[in-house]
């Protein structure tokens, strides 16, 4: 069953036009993947640059190429795409979340003097134009788009519920930090399934970190917000029991990946365990590498090819870790049903990562 692909309270025209995406993005991901995939394989290379080279004269894959990146911008752009629907609005949408800022204002705390790293601000990560730290009309619509980041899968949400209770599996939890919180989906899963948990959730956009922050108080969860770089934080150390993440690690080059690795050591207490659900070692062999690192390149996102040519293991270790655990991810009942064989279907190489702070 696919994604809904909109807040259902929005006008009958983005419904329309977002199922119309969600529908063409369907058949990408699995009609067009399946070609791609059989056309691929039967090369039989095992370099996935040398894949991706003798490919790009396949018209099949030339127009899996093209859906996979006009896809992702017609679901934000166009008229109507989420931006388009918003931007009108950026004013009353700035009103609201202000309102909301007022109150429980404690719970949200803003740095106006930040100063984002460079990787943040060069491109415009999986396409979003400008980022999700310009204003109210980029995170309002990213919070939307976010609904068919799997679009095969009906209840997006259940991915940071399934995570989250993993993560309560690995003891009692006091004090956990979200870190790259964004605008609080698994911040509040976290609240949701452990209540008596204090939760904070940290991120370098203030429009995000206000939309979060609007959002909890909706949903009367007292969860604490706060604007700051997870390569170092105010936070004293051995601050946080558990440090969780969801889908940041791979947005960072890996030497902000190493400085985040150190500083969520410094902040956890011994015997705290580290954990980030993302994007890694993709399956189906060389195959499997060329449909990921393709989707990397069509979709602004240059260091999930970086990221996964890490050894994450060996550098958690060094940096005061241990007990490393990296394994794949079950985001949906059977995603992992081909192990290590190239899916049935597209999707993303979801890992779970498990550190103990020694």
């Amino acid at each position: 069953m696919a994604s809904n692909p909109a807040d259902e309270s929005m006008p009958f025209e983005v419904l329309a036009y977002q199922s119309f995406v969600v529908g063409m993005k369907l058949h990408w991901t699995n009609t067009l993947y399946d070609k791609v995939v059989d056309e691929a394989q039967a090369l039989g290379l095992s370099d996935p640059k040398k894949i991706e080279k003798k490919m790009q004269g396949s018209t099949t894959y030339q127009y899996y190429g093209w859906l996979e990146h006009y896809l992702q911008q017609y679901k934000f752009l166009g008229r109507w795409g989420f931006m388009s629907h918003f931007e009108p609005r950026e004013d009353d949408l700035q009103e609201i979340v202000d309102k909301y800022a007022e109150i429980e204002s404690d719970m949200l705390e803003l740095n106006p003097d930040i100063k984002f790293p460079k990787y943040y601000t060069l491109g415009d990560f999986h396409q979003f134009p400008g980022g999700v730290w310009i204003n109210n009309t980029s995170v309002h619509s990213y919070e939307q788009g976010s609904r068919t980041t799997m679009p095969t899968h009906s209840a997006h949400a259940d991915l940071h519920t399934r995570y989250v209770r993993m993560i309560k599996k690995l003891g009692k939890v006091k004090k956990v930090l979200d870190e790259g919180c964004g605008f609080g989906k698994t911040t509040m899963s976290l609240k949701k399934e452990m209540p008596k948990a204090d939760v904070v959730g940290v991120d370098l956009s203030e429009p995000c970190l206000k939309l979060a922050h609007r959002r909890a108080v909706e949903e009367k969860m007292p969860i604490k917000f706060v604007q700051d770089d997870i390569q170092r934080m105010k936070f004293e150390d051995d601050s946080f029991d558990i440090i969780a993440g969801s889908m940041v690690l791979h947005e960072m080059p890996p030497r902000a990946i190493r400085n985040t690795f150190k500083e969520a050591r410094r902040v956890l207490k011994k015997g705290g365990y580290y954990t980030h659900l993302d994007f890694y070692d993709p399956p189906g062999g060389d195959v499997g590498k060329f449909i990921y690192y393709g989707h990397a390149a069509r979709n602004r996102e240059p260091y999930m090819i970086t990221m996964d040519k890490m050894d994450l293991t060996q550098e958690l270790e060094k940096a005061g870790f241990t007990d490393v655990r990296v394994e794949p991810f079950e985001e949906y009942d059977g995603a992992l049903r081909n192990g290590e064989n190239i899916p049935e279907e597209w999707r993303f190489p979801w890992t779970v990562i498990i550190a103990k702070a020694a």
